[in-house]
């Protein structure tokens, strides 16, 4: 590509905003011996783009055309899978919007499933665990939510039946619905997230657009501040 191909004229919405820009990036480039298109650049990605370097590296390929919203979700629920802070933790707990966004982007496709999705018994196994973490709940009668987990247990072995003997019945949308309804009891487990992934990956009708590309970047941004690497 050309350098003439790389450029990108900007209009200043005034004079005055102008020389202060201009200012500011030749002092800062002065002080730090860089060139200002280069402190530009960098100013402007670190503010539409997340500075924590996993939010970054997931979603800079959606801005090349490289990756769908699909693809940032099965990573983003991946790699939190992969917990560091104990047994079958998660890495991340408040990934709460991030589930919720999932939800109202798979209610816009919502595929019908074939049953021979290769994760999917893989996903069954890991609903299996979450239908016994909920009856557990449920058979504590010291917890004062036991009867609200009951009817949960409940829910969650008709969508597991449900997803064991008619898979081509099954609607994405009831599992993220159900994690989002017992989130404080899910939202820091591998297991979970586990399931997530392998929600994300069945699903093959993913809508990339402006507004969910958009959407989706405020929401990374936002969570990954409480990140630690």
């Amino acid at each position: 590509m050309s350098l003439n191909n790389l450029k990108k004229m900007i209009v200043f919405s005034s004079d005055r905003a102008k020389r202060i820009i201009e200012n500011l990036i030749a002092d800062e480039a002065q002080i730090k011996n860089r060139s200002a298109s280069a402190l530009i650049e960098k100013h402007l990605m670190d503010d539409l783009l997340p500075t924590n370097k996993n939010a970054r590296f997931w979603l800079e390929p959606l801005y090349t055309d490289e990756w769908g919203i699909g693809d940032i979700l099965n990573a983003a629920f991946g790699v939190n899978a992969a917990g560091t802070r104990g047994a079958w933790s998660s890495k991340w707990d408040n990934f709460l919007p991030l589930v919720q966004f999932a939800l109202r982007q798979e209610c816009l496709c919502n595929t019908v499933p074939t049953g021979e999705e290769r994760e999917l018994y893989h996903f069954r196994s890991q609903l299996d665990s979450i239908c016994n973490k909920l009856e557990g709940l449920a058979e504590d009668e010291d917890n004062e939510n036991h009867y609200f987990y009951s009817n949960e247990a409940k829910y969650a072995r008709e969508l597991l039946k449900e997803a064991t003997e008619e898979p081509q019945f099954m609607r994405y949308c009831n599992f993220y619905q159900l994690v989002i309804d017992n989130w404080d009891v899910l939202k820091d487990w591998s297991i979970t997230f586990r399931m997530l992934s392998d929600l994300t990956s069945m699903e093959k009708g993913w809508r990339t657009t402006p507004e969910s590309r958009y959407e989706l970047t405020q929401i990374m941004k936002e969570l990954s501040k409480d990140w630690e690497d």
